[in-house]
C-alpha cells in the first residue's frame, strides 16, 4: 500500500513538476501523499512532537496524544519537516519521483512496523511485544526487506544501503519513544513513518546531488 501511494504522489510530483518546475513538483508530491493517506501519519507525528519533546510525565505525554489541538512543538515540526520533504523531492530529479517516493513509502512503513514485534505497547506490563512473532512473521519480514533493497538497488545504485539504514532508524526512533511513553502507541507508528520517510528521501536526493 505504501508503495502504490507513494507511486502515485510520485506521478503527481512529476506532472507538477513538467508543467512548473521542481520545487513545485516536490510541493504537488508532498500533498498528494498527505491527500491520499488523510494526513494520518502526518497527524501522529504532529501529535507526537507535541508530546514526545514535552518536559512533563509519560501519563500527561498520552494525555497530549489524545488531544486533537496542535501546539508549538506539532508546528515547528510539521515546517521543519515539510520544508526538508519538498527539498528532498525538488532535488531528485523529476522522472525518478514515482519509483523514488514508491520506496521510501514502503521502506518507511516496513520498517515502522518492526518495532511492534520488539517492543512493549504503552501501558502492557513486563517486558511483552505488541505482537507474538513466530517463524512466518520472520519469514514475511525478511522477504519484504530483501524485496525492498532489490527495489532500492533500482532506484538508486546505493539504495540498496537505504535499507539496513532505515530499519536501524526506526527502531532507534521507536526506542526513544518507549523512553517517553514505556511503550508504543498508534502515534508512535506514524511519527516513525514521517521520520523514517523523509530521512529515506534526503539521502536518494543526496545521492543524487553526489
Amino acid at each position: 500500500m505504501g508503495a502504490a501511494l507513494g507511486a502515485a504522489a510520485g506521478g503527481a510530483g512529476l506532472l507538477g513538476a513538467r508543467a512548473v518546475s521542481a520545487p513545485f513538483g516536490g510541493i504537488v508530491a508532498f500533498g498528494t501523499l498527505a491527500f491520499l493517506t488523510g494526513a494520518i501519519h502526518l497527524d501522529g507525528f504532529l501529535d507526537g512532537c507535541d508530546a514526545f519533546f514535552a518536559s512533563v510525565p509519560p501519563e500527561r505525554r498520552l494525555e497530549i496524544l489524545k488531544d486533537p489541538r496542535h501546539g508549538t512543538f506539532a508546528v515547528v515540526g510539521m515546517f521543519v519537516t515539510g520544508g526538508v520533504a519538498v527539498a528532498a523531492l525538488a532535488a531528485i530529479p523529476a522522472r525518478r519521483l514515482p519509483a523514488s517516493l514508491a520506496f521510501a513509502a514502503a521502506l518507511a512503513r516496513a520498517a515502522s512496523v518492526t518495532g511492534a514485534f520488539v517492543f512493549p505497547g504503552a501501558g502492557s506490563r513486563g517486558d511483552g511485544t505488541h505482537f507474538r512473532g513466530g517463524r512466518p512473521t520472520g519469514i514475511a519480514l525478511t522477504t519484504t526487506f530483501v524485496a525492498l533493497a532489490l527495489a532500492g538497488g533500482r532506484v538508486d545504485r546505493r539504495g540498496v544501503l537505504a535499507v539496513p539504514a532505515a530499519l536501524a532508524l526506526a527502531l532507534a526512533c521507536e526506542r526513544w519513544i518507549c523512553g517517553r511513553l514505556g511503550g508504543l502507541v498508534g502515534d508512535a507508528y506514524g511519527f516513525t513513518i514521517v521520520v523514517t520517510e523523509v530521512a529515506t528521501l534526503v539521502a536518494l536526493a543526496s545521492r543524487n546531488a553526489s
